[in-house]
């Protein structure tokens, strides 16, 4: 969670924040709340772990800190896994970067919903919001998950439900599904990955070709003490044998986001210029870091 001083700087990122400061200070009760940042609607559900998600995205500079490093063709085609509510292209859409297309991929349905609202709202028909789990099974495989209203720590993994466990049932897709039907065959400008651990299954099984299509990507990288040696090595390994540059800017303080899980360490936000990026900003980049 949001430590309550985190909580309330997020807040003052916001266009309508007396009203916002008002509302948590007197009705933490309520749920579902309206924001609102230069002429967007944005619906941040507080019960559903929203304020970790959508509105961090919004008013950190967990991804708006890379901003400057990316150099782009034109209007972005953005790629989003993990969206929770939508922020990573809302945040885009504020700091003045014109999208052309935006894909958002959320696992759970109630997120899913709120996702799709604030795509449709804001973005129109040039948005596509999918309820689906992003990994490395056959598209189309059912998996099943204990129900929850939401939360930046849902996983495939650790949310799945046991035999005779109330669930809600999930279809599968993946990176090279994702790609062919909504970008192919241009390349995707923008990519960010937060899939709570999936991410590993995903670069292991997704073609190289797709792969060289993404012009940035920025992603979570969710280690734990058996992978923090091993799998996170491989994926570093492999991005930069196709040609990625590790464009990362280390984290100065806290984002604030604390571990579901005390065997889990705090996922690190990483972020590397593809193969399409421009030379001249990736080596300048390089240098710097």
């Amino acid at each position: 969670m949001l430590t309550r001083l985190h909580g309330m700087k997020a807040v003052f990122a916001f266009d309508n924040w007396p009203m916002l400061l008002l509302g948590r200070v007197f009705d933490r009760k309520t749920g579902f709340v309206a924001y609102r940042k230069n002429n967007l609607d944005i619906l941040v559900d507080h019960h559903g772990g929203d304020e970790c998600g959508t509105r961090m995205c919004i008013a950190s500079d967990m991804y708006r800190k890379y901003l400057p490093t990316f150099a782009l063709p034109g209007p972005a085609r953005v790629l989003d896994l993990g969206a929770n509510g939508g922020g990573f292209p809302l945040m885009l859409a504020i700091e003045g970067i014109e999208l052309a297309k935006v894909v958002s991929v959320e696992m759970n349905p109630l997120t899913f919903r709120r996702l799709e609202l604030n795509l449709i709202t804001n973005f129109g028909t040039s948005a596509v919001a999918i309820n689906a789990a992003v990994c490395a099974m056959p598209v189309g495989s059912e998996i099943q998950v204990r129900p929850s209203r939401g939360g930046t720590g849902d996983s495939m993994f650790r949310d799945r439900a046991g035999s005779g466990e109330a669930h809600v049932s999930i279809f599968t897709t993946t990176l090279q599904e994702l790609y062919e039907k909504h970008f192919a065959p241009e390349p995707i400008d923008l990519c960010k990955i937060d899939i709570e651990g999936a991410e590993f299954e995903l670069f292991e099984t997704a073609p190289e070709e797709v792969l060289k299509k993404i012009r940035y990507l920025v992603m979570e990288i969710h280690q734990s003490p058996e992978n923090v040696t091993t799998s996170v090595k491989v994926l570093r390994e492999k991005l930069e044998a196709l040609g990625f540059v590790d464009i990362t800017i280390p984290e100065r303080h806290s984002n604030g986001r604390n571990g579901n899980d005390s065997h889990e360490i705090r996922p690190e936000v990483k972020a590397f210029a593809g193969p399409l990026a421009k030379k001249p900003v990736v080596a300048q980049i390089a240098s710097r870091n």
